[in-house]
């Protein structure tokens, strides 16, 4: 009885700090956005990202650190209390919700896993400079793509070589090297794991900036831009196949094709920024300050969670 009264209060306050974060933030994130204002793609990319996994890592963190050890250390282990109405209801609420987000990111992986097995089929690994190994695939795959996320593979395929100057496959394979080193099909797996109502607008969001970003490490110089410009056209003019879940292809978003064209007719050579360090220099001393804040009232804490929990348990 003792254990699964532990579980069930986990599982309950879990629940309860997971559900309302998830709401906020579903709600909040424009407005996110718009006050920390980041200055390129990647910075937006990550601070939507973020956002987007803020509310399972606080409910994960606070379950770890307070609500378990407070259980463990204060609840004596002779009384025979049950577990509760709330706490079980809770608990049920909690297990279907994490339940339904490992079926959809299994189903998604299996489906991907599948999809590459069936495109490798006959493919051929071309001779590149890069780390993630690169494929030549037949007309039943996708035209540029990276699938996969433990081991992703860049495709290619036979009418995209065709279509491609050197330069302009050099280009495209170098975007889909940013997505398989930003781990974005990984990110898409949290996705599908921490799936909740609402996410929808933030995911796509996330999307469009990570295409962004991808053009961006994929660009040095004017050139490099006009090349990638004419590889997404060329690209947009081949016929679609069909693309699985966890991949990332050259034009496997909902950012307008226009909209990254002209982006890259007019790119210029940004400065080295430095909001990376500022933003540093802010969240060092909060975050120092937070945790001798916690470490400071830890005990007290816990005896204040206990008491949260016994009510609820009544």
């Amino acid at each position: 009885m003792f254990a699964a009264r532990c579980i069930g209060i986990s599982l309950a306050l879990f629940v309860l700090l997971y559900v309302p974060a998830s709401l906020a933030v579903s709600r909040g994130w424009g407005v996110m956005l718009r006050l920390f204002k980041p200055r390129s793609a990647r910075s937006t990319a990550t601070l939507l990202f973020a956002l987007r996994v803020f509310p399972f890592a606080l409910a994960s963190v606070f379950t770890f650190m307070f609500t378990l050890p407070s259980f463990l250390l204060l609840e004596p282990r002779s009384t025979d209390e049950a577990v509760g109405t709330a706490p079980l209801m809770l608990g049920l609420s909690c297990t279907a919700l994490l339940a339904a987000g490992i079926v959809q990111a299994a189903l998604a992986q299996m489906r991907t896993s599948q999809a590459l097995m069936k495109w490798l089929d006959g493919s051929t690994v071309m001779d590149s400079e890069v780390a993630v190994p690169v494929f030549r695939t037949g007309k039943n795959a996708p035209s540029l793509t990276v699938a996969g996320v433990r081991e992703p593979k860049v495709l290619v395929s036979d009418a995209a070589i065709a279509a491609l100057t050197s330069a302009e496959l050099r280009t495209a394979v170098k975007h889909e090297m940013a997505h398989a080193q930003s781990c974005d099909n990984l990110k898409k797996l949290f996705f599908r794991f921490s799936a909740f109502p609402g996410m929808g607008g933030l995911e796509s969001a996330w999307s469009e900036q990570s295409e962004l970003a991808a053009d961006d490490a994929a660009v040095l110089c004017v050139k490099d831009a006009l090349d990638l410009a004419g590889a997404l056209i060329k690209v947009s003019r081949l016929s679609t196949q069909p693309q699985a879940a966890l991949t990332t292809g050259l034009l496997h978003s909902s950012t307008a094709l226009g909209t990254r064209v002209q982006r890259l007719f007019s790119w210029q050579k940004k400065p080295v920024s430095t909001t990376g360090s500022t933003y540093w220099q802010y969240a060092l001393p909060s975050l120092g300050g937070t945790l001798f804040l916690v470490v400071a009232t830890y005990g007290s804490v816990l005896i204040g969670l206990h008491q949260v929990t016994e009510w609820l348990v009544r």
